[in-house]
């Protein structure tokens, strides 16, 4: 009721559309890619069936209840594989008829990267996603002529480096998450194939071209909050700061986000680690215990995209916002919207919403102009190379890079009250002949000989279907040498997260994501599904575990702002962001985010 009051007139049926879409919760759109005129049904009655932890009413329709944490069904194919190459997801429509909410998992093949997840309160009736990854190669001729620098493709193709074979599944499994369904009842009405792959949604491929406007948003298909005109943009901006001095933010915090009205600890004037009535916490400089809820990449930059040889895409490339052979439309969106000094205003605007959303933290890749501002605690990413495994065989030329780049922090970021420390590298592809105590060591050295006072992070492990988020011995030399071990953890949950018998140390979730294909982006990115509003549920469901697991003291969230449409540097074309191309946040993401953190501290204490 307090958002809908500062909305015009003018998008009055806008509000009310998305509020409509988001009670359907049945919604399904694929973005740019034509329905399925005669989908591939699966009957569960037909199939083999595998249960364990639950229990199924025979017969139709098909009613299972969870009786233990992480209980599952799996239907087989009763002979040959199923056949799903002409879809881009296969559904799954679900009924809870139980008493309270139910968190559930799909899977594929039993294989860990082609999941879905859904989330269904008392009474509700929605369907699940679970895309159909492909690699590369598996592009339709067309495709493969004009988008082979973009992860998501028009037409259904999601690239990635690993995934099930869309023609031959052989299982499709569906299992309870972290206990939450465990006791309830949930009625399978539907397992189908959705959308028809390699088909365009109301365009053919003759005329499809350009496919993007000129404020980076894709052509061919409408959504709630679509920009169409400079003044949508300043009157979206009008409109956020309302909603923003109505929401400042949570009453509880510390001036550096901590918590002011939980137990006060020694001030060392930095941020610090402690153990607090069996769970880790950082500390902040006053003293006040804090967990890091916070985003990464944060700054005016953002969805740049290449432009040299594909100007065809383009219904118009902004002026004056050109780096070599790219543009980013983010960034000219920006100077629309914030008008004469608009780098600064995006800035404190960027600011004004982190707090509202009830955020403490600018997570890695955060641009220096936003995070010396002094507003909002935040993390440095420190990189010599882009490649470092060669570096690191080599202790001598790895410890003169560490150095190198540690001296630029000296009195940059290394006495900063507001710096909480550092992640040195990113996601290290480990081999046997690397040694991992060695690195540990010399980077630990390095960064407290020219930071003493900061926290080394790690390097942000990405061994995503893992217990330790790495190899047990790699882990265990982290948490010899580092104060907080970072591990990038996409997964629908970091429950599963554990320690190796006899360490324990704090965690830090340095990069976590979901996307779905119903704004106009045509990439999930690594965790997807069906909405914005399971969107908004996950991203819940994710923080709220991590707030309770026991060692974790931060998750962040990658990244603010949406990836361009035709893909950055290396084609990534995500539906990730917390604000979308235009600027315009994602409403369900950040009602999201308030409620988690406007009970941050008192689930993390429970």
């Amino acid at each position: 009721m307090n958002i809908v009051m500062y909305i015009s007139k003018k998008h009055l049926l806008l509000a009310l559309q998305l509020v409509i879409g988001t009670a359907l919760l049945g919604a399904e759109s694929v973005c740019g890619v034509a329905d399925s005129p005669d989908p591939l049904s699966i009957l569960p009655s037909e199939a083999r069936i595998d249960i364990d932890g639950a229990k199924l009413k025979t017969g139709a329709p098909t009613d299972i209840t969870f009786t233990e944490p992480n209980g599952h069904i799996t239907f087989a194919s009763p002979k040959n594989p199923w056949d799903f190459s002409r879809h881009v997801a296969v559904a799954i429509v679900i009924e809870n008829l139980g008493s309270g909410p139910v968190a559930l998992l799909g899977i594929l093949n039993h294989y860990g990267w082609s999941k879905g997840f859904l989330h269904l309160n008392k009474g509700e009736k929605a369907t699940m996603h679970i895309y159909l990854t492909r690699k590369r190669g598996e592009e339709t001729p067309w495709m493969k002529v004009n988008f082979n620098k973009m992860r998501g493709q028009p037409g259904g193709y999601l690239m990635f480096r690993a995934g099930v074979d869309p023609a031959n599944i052989s299982t499709i499994t569906l299992s309870d998450l972290d206990g939450v369904s465990v006791g309830k009842k949930i009625r399978i009405h539907e397992i189908r194939g959705v959308a028809q792959y390699g088909t365009l949604s109301k365009v053919t491929e003759e005329d499809f071209f350009p496919f993007v406007d000129s404020f980076g948003q894709y052509i061919h298909a409408d959504w709630p909050g679509k920009v169409s005109s400079p003044e949508d943009l300043r009157r979206n901006l009008e409109e956020e700061e309302a909603v923003l001095a109505n929401y400042p933010g949570p009453k509880d915090r510390s001036r550096f986000g901590g918590w002011k009205e939980g137990p006060k600890l020694k001030a060392s004037g930095h941020f610090r680690t402690t153990k607090h009535h069996g769970r880790w916490w950082l500390v902040d400089p006053d003293g006040y215990l804090f967990w890091s809820h916070g985003l990464t990449c944060v700054g005016v930059t953002g969805g740049a995209t290449l432009t040299e040889g594909r100007e065809h895409f383009f219904k118009n490339i902004p002026k004056g916002f050109e780096d070599g052979d790219r543009v980013s439309f983010g960034t000219a969106n920006q100077r629309l919207k914030y008008g004469n000094g608009w780098k600064i205003r995006s800035r404190k605007h960027t600011i004004r919403r982190l707090d509202s959303w009830g955020m403490n933290t600018l997570g890695n890749w955060s641009h220096p102009d936003t995070y010396l501002m002094h507003q909002v605690p935040y993390v440095v990413g420190i990189r010599y190379n882009k490649d470092p495994e060669e570096i690191i065989k080599q202790p001598s030329l790895l410890r003169a890079n560490i150095r190198q780049q540690m001296q630029q922090e000296i009195g940059r970021t290394s006495d900063d009250p507001w710096c909480i420390g550092y992640f040195v590298d990113n996601e290290i592809k480990w081999t046997d002949d690397m040694d991992a105590e060695q690195y540990y060591k010399i980077v630990s050295e390095e960064v407290k000989s020219a930071a003493p006072n900061k926290l080394y992070l790690g390097s942000r492990f990405h061994d995503h279907n893992v217990p330790y988020g790495e190899k047990e011995y790699i882990m265990r030399a982290a948490a010899r040498y580092c104060d907080v071990v970072g591990i990038n953890r996409y997964r629908y949950s970091p429950s599963d997260l554990s320690m190796p018998k006899g360490v324990d140390v704090p965690i830090i979730i340095g990069e976590f994501h979901f996307g779905a294909l119903d704004r106009g982006l045509i990439h999930t990115g690594l965790r997807g599904v069906v909405n914005q509003e399971q969107r908004s549920r996950l991203y819940t469901h994710y923080v709220t575990q991590a707030l309770k697991h026991p060692h974790i003291v931060g998750a962040h969230y990658f990244q603010y702002r949406e990836q361009s449409i035709t893909g950055r540097r290396d084609g990534e074309n995500y539906q990730i962001g917390f604000v979308d191309i235009a600027d315009t946040p994602y409403k369900e993401m950040v009602d999201a985010a308030r409620e988690v953190g406007s009970r941050l501290y008192q689930v993390r204490n429970n």
